[in-house]
């Protein structure tokens, strides 16, 4: 009997796991997809699938060629029908494990979903579609790290980009405004000279250097008059009092 290559083992095993566990059922369609349905121990359900990229799409930098997608729902109808109380959950499935057999990385998938309630303690994402309720769902497209996404959010995005490119400048700028500026450019008189000249930057730090200086003096001048002022004025009053103690 020949030896398995690694991937084929993967997907044995895989085999092995559906067949022993009721939580779980797979289906192959080989050598380019396989799917597979998950029952969490919170009694939430999923759907996996994985997809076997076109070679004519891959990058020569793309070393991933299985594309693995997840999403939940509330109960095993739900998932079954894909209707609106689904929502994709975008959970990592590559990480150090991109290098593992197709069926390895989709074994630890299904157990890491049966688990759910142990997994989404370390995957916050998770975490957040598992108290989800259901009426919920059907608002969100997906579940992903950087926070959920959902129907309302899509919809001012596409109108955000709908956009005339100057709407949000209309409320600023009017036409009267507009024309002014056109008419009169605020750098109309800009001499080009002054663009890249040491020479100039070193004048120009020269000069505000002794600005400063010149600040710094007239500061120093004036403590030193009020000083000088206190004591003439303390030595008029001194000598006021001596005068009137002779009389």
């Amino acid at each position: 009997m020949a030896k398995q290559d690694p991937e084929s083992r993967s997907i044995e095993l895989l085999r092995d796991i559906a067949k022993e566990n009721n939580w779980l059922n797979v289906n192959f369609s080989l050598p380019n997809y396989i799917s597979m349905r998950i029952n969490g121990e919170s009694r939430r359900w999923y759907h996996a699938h994985a997809k076997l990229k076109d070679e004519a799409i891959l990058s020569p930098f793309d070393t991933e060629i299985w594309h693995i997608e997840v999403r939940g729902a509330a109960n095993k109808n739900d998932i079954i029908r894909n209707n609106k109380f689904n929502a994709d959950i975008c959970i990592n499935t590559n990480g150090h494990g991109k290098k593992m057999p197709i069926g390895d990385r989709l074994a630890s998938l299904a157990l890491s979903l049966r688990n759910d309630r142990r997994t989404a303690m370390s995957v916050p994402l998770l975490a957040q579609f598992l108290v989800c309720k259901r009426n919920f769902l059907q608002e969100v497209i997906v579940f992903q790290e950087e926070g959920i996404m959902t129907e309302i959010d899509m919809q001012n995005m596409e109108d955000f980009y709908q956009q005339e490119p100057d709407d949000w400048r209309r409320e600023e700028i009017n036409d009267e405004q507009e024309n002014y500026v056109c008419e009169n450019p605020p750098f109309n008189n800009f001499d080009e000279q002054y663009l890249d000249l040491p020479d100039i930057d070193e004048q120009m730090w020269t000069d505000w250097q002794n600005r400063l200086h010149e600040a710094k003096q007239e500061i120093d001048n004036k403590d030193l008059l009020d000083v000088e002022d206190y004591i003439d004025t303390w030595e008029r009053q001194d000598d006021k009092r001596h005068e009137e103690k002779k009389d």
